[in-house]
């Protein structure tokens, strides 16, 4: 068995937060999509606002999953977490990127509930998914991973 530094316990730390916040998301848009059949005013949008929730609610858990074996894989010490992981981590800055420049606008804009708490999630992912690029980077956790260069 490797001995594992610290920052691989942060490392797997920071994948479960992220995907404790997934699937907090998860569960808002699945309790969305329980209720929209019961929306009467809105009968000609209720397809297409079921629809877009259902396909998020799949969304928030397959990514939630995710983030959970990259946790286990982080854990093991496998080889392939390092290199996917960053893959991942990367695409999903300029993803968290891109929710923070949306929720900002909108938080301003409207100022309720759902922009400011999509801002504080797209704030705390955006900084999680930095630690998780730099931990990852460092080079006791490359060495951990077995990674050469």
């Amino acid at each position: 068995m490797k001995k594992r530094p610290l920052t691989i316990y942060i490392l797997i730390l920071l994948w479960l937060t992220l995907s404790i916040m997934f699937i907090l998301w998860g569960v808002f848009s699945l309790s969305i999509v329980l209720v929209i059949p019961e929306w009467v005013s809105l009968t000609t949008l209720q397809p297409q606002l079921y629809f877009g929730y259902l396909i998020s609610t799949i969304i928030w858990f397959v990514f939630s999953s995710m983030f959970l074996i990259f946790a286990y894989g982080t854990f093991r010490g496998d080889s392939w977490t390092w290199s996917t992981g960053l893959i991942f981590s990367t695409i999903f800055l300029a993803v968290f990127s891109l929710m923070l420049a949306a929720f900002i606008v909108t938080a301003i804009t409207f100022l309720d509930w759902f922009s400011v708490s999509g801002l504080i999630t797209a704030v705390i992912s955006l900084l999680t998914d930095l630690g998780i690029v730099y931990f990852l980077t460092r080079p006791i956790d490359k060495e951990y991973f077995e990674v050469t260069e």
